[in-house]
């Protein structure tokens, strides 16, 4: 192994001619506004805030509209005890698009009410806002999803067969 030696030139840095580039140099310039910043927070918060209630509104409408007339694995609302025949199907898809088209149509307005509100609020407040209304809408849509399969499972036997309420004797 044969070592060889590097001579590093003398390199001389000229303090006052870089202090003299940078003497009209702002950094805080390269930093967007704070009324942008602001209003990105806004938008991302708002569209944060109306996705959920209309992605479900439009899943309520297709399952009113363009649901299929008998069961499938590939689209509708999907259940056991309402895939078991044409009717529990289609009284499944029926109750599904109510209750998403409904809900989301609720939460649409009631997220818009609170977009109107933001503007008059910190950026965090905007973020924190936000992210409570979605846990909100996310507890919303579980128990929207529960009550539509709980219905389901009142409504009709595993077979798809309508269950008979029992009569009280008179």
């Amino acid at each position: 192994m044969f070592l060889t030696t590097v001579e590093i030139p003398d390199i001389s840095v000229d303090i006052k001619s870089i202090k003299q580039m940078l003497d009209g140099f702002d950094p805080v310039s390269l930093l967007p506004s704070i009324d942008t910043l602001v209003g990105k927070v806004q938008l991302v918060c708002v569209i944060a805030l109306l996705a959920g209630p209309l992605i479900m509104t439009g899943m309520g409408l297709v399952y009113l509209l363009f649901a299929p007339k008998e069961a499938n694995y590939y689209f509708g609302y999907r259940t056991a005890f309402g895939m078991g025949s044409v009717s529990a199907w289609r009284h499944t898809q029926r109750l599904a698009g109510l209750v998403f088209a409904g809900l989301g149509l609720a939460l649409t307005i009631v997220m818009l009410l609170i977009a109107m509100t933001l503007s008059s609020r910190a950026p965090m407040d905007m973020a924190w806002l936000a992210a409570k209304c979605l846990l909100w809408q996310g507890i919303l849509a579980l128990l929207a999803i529960a009550a539509i399969n709980g219905v389901t499972m009142y409504t009709y036997d595993y077979n798809g067969t309508r269950r008979r309420k029992k009569r009280r004797p008179t």
